[in-house]
């Protein structure tokens, strides 16, 4: 594992390691998830029903009785408890690559609320707490709460554009001390390529540039592309495969950095409100950096549990 140093520059002349690289490989995406569906202004909350069968059906096709409509959900809470192994846990002081089990905790919700014209409003919070076996690994917590518009866009075959306000706080130990914070712009579309009953393929872009960064050192834009497929195995499992790259352009020293995240995850939907899910991942942070000081990769894999309820 690189060096880890404060988040200070020591000499200009040095490349530095900072928490932003260290620990980036065990963030969920940084890209929202959002469905055409939750957005449209009415959607159907019964599944249909075929009409009872009578004679002469056959003349007239399939009739159906359609279920009732009503706003979708505006409120939708969360959360999941998982347990992992990682070849390469972040570390408090510099040293070498070390395994450690550890485990993550994250709560959070979020409100949507049609707002005019097919726009809706967009707000959300939630703080993930990842704490490692090993004593001299890094323990941390990150929370991200945001503030946005989401459309979709009909025309564009129902893409979804979103905009969105964002601040991240890590903190390491003390949750009053932060290590990282940052407040910052995301704007992007999500778009369903290829969608059947069993299967779906989805895509997403985005350009997320920091309004201001605590270091000073660590404000930066990142340009975003993220792939997704699923196939449902079974009528409640499911296997998906992830794909997530970003290019992070920092606005000192010339800084550059590559990472992508790649995974497979199996998920069992136990009932509509929790899903029992194990997965592997594989993360890495190419930095332009010298010496490699902010150069990091990891394998992941581990089992959870996630709830949720909607209203």
């Amino acid at each position: 594992m690189q060096r880890f140093v404060s988040l200070f520059l020591l000499l200009p002349a040095i490349a530095h390691g900072d928490i932003l690289s260290t620990v980036s490989p065990f963030f969920r995406s940084a890209d929202p998830d959002y469905d055409a569906n939750d957005f449209s202004q009415n959607s159907i909350t019964e599944n249909s029903r075929r009409a009872p069968f009578s004679p002469a059906d056959s003349d007239f096709g399939i009739q159906e009785i359609l279920g009732d409509t009503s706003q979708a959900a505006k409120f939708n809470f969360f959360g999941n408890i998982d347990f992992n192994y990682t070849d390469n846990a972040p570390a408090k002081l510099g040293g070498a690559e070390d395994g450690s089990f550890f485990s993550v905790a994250r709560f959070g919700g979020s409100y949507q609320s049609l707002l005019a014209a097919g726009w809706f409003a967009d707000l959300g919070a939630s703080i993930d707490s990842l704490e490692f076996e090993r004593s001299q690994a890094l323990d941390f917590q990150n929370l991200n709460t945001h503030v946005g518009l989401v459309k979709t866009l009909v025309d564009l075959d129902d893409s979804v554009f979103f905009l969105r306000y964002e601040y991240q706080r890590l903190t390491t130990g003390s949750f009053s001390q932060s290590d990282y914070s940052a407040q910052r712009l995301r704007a992007g579309l999500q778009k369903v390529l290829f969608a059947r009953s069993n299967q779906e393929l989805s895509a997403s872009v985005s350009y997320a540039p920091d309004l201001d960064a605590n270091a000073e050192l660590l404000e930066r834009v990142e340009y975003a592309a993220e792939l997704s497929y699923t196939y449902w195995l079974f009528e409640n499992v499911g296997a998906s495969i992830s794909w997530r790259a970003a290019y992070w352009d920092f606005d000192n020293a010339g800084r550059e950095d590559w990472n992508q995240t790649a995974g497979l995850e199996l998920h069992w939907k136990l009932c509509p409100n929790s899903t029992v899910f194990t997965h592997v991942f594989f993360s890495n942070n190419d930095s332009n950096a010298a010496f490699g000081q902010n150069d990091f990769q990891a394998w992941t894999t581990g089992l959870g549990l996630g709830l949720n309820y909607s209203f």
